[in-house]
């Protein structure tokens, strides 16, 4: 079934249909704690803090039960040091544990398997002491040995993510439940890099005895649930963990992470109750939903933001002139009221709004009289053709790339919307084959080192999302701030990064807007963090 949205713009007709973002990475939306004095040591709880959640009430959780969470894409790959897209990540997270996590409330990091740690005077040795008796899924033990191998092959060249611990000189053993991490220079970022997915600890020896290929299409960690099945294009199974070292969790016996790519049909079998959790809900729908009283309609605020991605090595994409008019030619006030039915707010930055965010860009408002200026000061004065790359499924995006292709023509722009499947269009736009694509950002951990590197700074190891972005200004920048235990100097480098990004139009900034959930009023706890990843281990079933 196709569910179709119709919008007037001066005698317009915007008719959409369904499509999938291509998801980059994820996480959270406010500061890392200071990097502490010589010998202070961090929250020591034995127990991280739980998250405030939906439906939570005051009745006592319940064991027992399937969870099935429907969402718009498959996983793309099992090992932590690969994968860049969000349903992979928030998977991993159910799987996998890191030495600390981001807090509930999106502004610190805690402990997880490190109990607590020192920091010393320099600022470049850290000290964690391992919680013990920590079991992998196989039963095996974890070691401190395990975590020094995680780490190192984290950073290794191996790792699609090893340019986030470039800070790091070396990770060594140094008692039976503790490891060392020596950074070549103070190294701001460096706890909230240990939060990161990539950071995840996995067996030593079961990679050593498998294969390097051995987590692409299976799993062996510490986290809440482990994997037990995966059908590709369909869904994933995981069964709950029973020596969780979080005592009491997780609730569920398991959860089924649905693979539903069509919006209409995801939520046809959220109201025929063939699942518990609709995630990705199309606003034009939210009102309809908030209605049922079976349901409970969620918005959590998470720190993203949905560009439109501009390949610059692409003609005439390398003119800034022509980048800037495209940007102010798309009027993002009409696509957040007549699109997201008012939730959302015009996107200034590269950066969702957390820690760092620059609330002094004006962005691109609409201008269409500036738009022409520029192009008429271009390199194709006349105009041009060009494609925009949207993944089949998700109503929200249709109707955005509609609108553009629409606003664009004002300038001479010819747009072909092109339709892929979500996974083929997310690897075209890793492998830099389109002009533009929908896509947006979300950050894993608190810094915004995370993002910056992905995104803007060409070195990155993504070669700016794949965009060929480059500034030389922005990539010193972004190295400096890495090593800037100042905040009020590392704030100020963060703030002209924006600014220079901004300045030179490197994506089509669209919005800022939450997630939307509908859950089945059963499901008790279920709560999205700031970073869009989900505690599952924390939910439980009502019924």
């Amino acid at each position: 079934m196709v569910c179709f949205k119709q919008v007037v713009k001066k005698g317009f007709l915007l008719m959409a249909a369904l499509l999938l973002t291509v998801g980059t990475v994820a996480c959270s939306s406010a500061p890392e704690s200071s990097q502490g004095d010589s010998g202070s040591t961090t929250n020591s709880a034995a127990q991280p803090a739980a998250a405030p959640a939906a439906n939570a009430g005051d009745e006592t959780p319940k064991s027992g039960g399937i969870l099935k969470l429907a969402r718009a894409q498959d996983l793309s790959n099992l090992d932590p040091i690969v994968p860049g897209d969000n349903m992979t990540i928030w998977a991993l997270l159910l799987m996998y544990d890191q030495l600390v996590r981001v807090t509930a409330d999106g502004n610190d990091v805690e402990p997880a398997l490190a109990t607590d740690w020192t920091i010393s005077e320099d600022k470049k040795t850290y000290v964690f002491n391992l919680r013990k008796d920590v079991k992998f899924h196989d039963g095996s033990v974890m070691t401190a040995a395990d975590v020094k191998f995680s780490l190192d092959r984290a950073r290794d060249e191996g790792s699609s993510w090893s340019w986030i611990y470039t800070g790091i000189e070396s990770v060594e053993v140094s008692g039976d439940n503790q490891v060392t991490i020596k950074t070549k220079t103070p190294y701001a970022p460096l706890l909230s890099s240990l939060a990161l997915f990539s950071s995840s600890i996995v067996s030593e020896k079961a990679v050593k005895d498998q294969g390097k290929d051995f987590l692409s299409d299976k799993e062996f960690g510490t986290g809440p649930f482990k994997l037990a099945n995966w059908q590709r294009g369909q869904k994933v199974e995981l069964a709950k963990n029973p020596d969780y070292w979080q005592a009491g969790k997780p609730y569920l016996d398991g959860v089924e992470l649905v693979q539903v790519p069509e919006d209409t049909t995801r939520l046809f079998q959220l109201r025929a109750g063939d699942i518990d959790i609709a995630s990705n809900v199309p606003f034009n729908a939210m009102a309809e939903l908030q209605a049922d009283p079976a349901l409970t309609v969620m918005t959590p605020q998470v720190s993203r933001v949905d560009v439109i991605n501009i390949n610059h090595t692409h003609e005439p994409f390398n003119d800034v002139k022509i980048r800037q008019a495209i940007n102010y030619a798309v009027d993002k006030d009409l696509i957040i009221k007549t699109v997201l039915m008012g939730n959302g707010e015009m996107a200034t930055s590269y950066l969702p709004k957390m820690k760092y965010f620059n609330d002094q860009l004006e962005g691109y408002k609409y201008d269409l009289e500036k738009a022409k200026k520029l192009m008429a000061e271009s390199s194709k004065p006349q105009g041009f053709k060009t494609k925009l790359l949207i993944a089949s499924g998700d109503e929200t995006d249709r109707q955005i790339a509609v609108i553009v292709k629409d606003q664009l023509a004002a300038l001479g722009i010819d747009v072909e919307i092109q339709m892929m499947e979500s996974g083929a269009a997310y690897e075209a736009v890793n492998q830099m084959n389109y002009d533009l694509a929908t896509t947006y950002f979300s950050t894993d951990i608190i810094d915004p080192d995370e993002l910056t590197s992905f995104e803007v700074v060409s070195t990155g190891g993504t070669d700016a999302y794949h965009t060929g972005y480059k500034n030389p200004k922005v990539d010193e920048l972004a190295e400096k701030a890495r090593a800037e235990l100042d905040e009020a100097k590392r704030k100020e480098m963060y703030l002209e990064i924006q600014k220079l990004v901004s300045e030179d139009a490197t994506f089509l900034f669209l919005y800022y807007k939450p997630a939307t959930y509908a859950v089945q009023n059963y499901v008790k706890g279920f709560h999205v963090l700031s970073t869009g990843n989900y505690r599952l281990e924390e939910v439980w079933l009502n019924k």
